[in-house]
């Protein structure tokens, strides 16, 4: 009983989700969209499952190193990854301004025009919905 009343209270004073990384719930939510979308999706799966191949050694099981190529590919395709379904989200319910979703996401407005680009490539936006000022 005593540690369940512990944990309760470490829990308590952690704060709600989100909270101590100072992001309000609309932020929070979109960003919580963004890493299901992102998961969701093939190319982390398969980033995962060779991760998941090279950790399986026969009937042992070996940790990747930092340095790994595996490592450094999936940082980079979940940053991606991120970026790309979080840009969606917004963008999904109105047109925004190019430094409004450099502030949302965390991202350079050269990035945000760069990513814009790519999902307009990949018809998963429409041009007129990254306002460039």
């Amino acid at each position: 009983m005593n540690l369940i009343t512990a944990y309760t209270r470490r829990i308590k004073a952690i704060g709600p989700l989100g909270s101590s990384e100072g992001l309000d719930k609309n932020r929070l939510m979109a960003r919580l969209k963004a890493a299901r979308a992102a998961l969701e999706g093939k190319r982390l799966r398969m980033v995962i499952a060779r991760q998941a191949k090279y950790m399986k050694q026969g009937e042992t099981y070996r940790k990747i190193p930092e340095d790994h190529k595996l490592q450094k590919d999936w940082e980079k395709i979940l940053s991606e990854e991120l970026s790309m379904h979080g840009m969606l989200s917004y963008l999904k319910d109105r047109p925004y301004p190019v430094e409004e979703l450099s502030r949302l996401l965390e991202l350079s407005s050269d990035h945000i025009i760069d990513l814009a680009k790519k999902l307009e490539k990949k018809k998963l936006i429409e041009k007129d919905r990254l306002i460039v000022t």
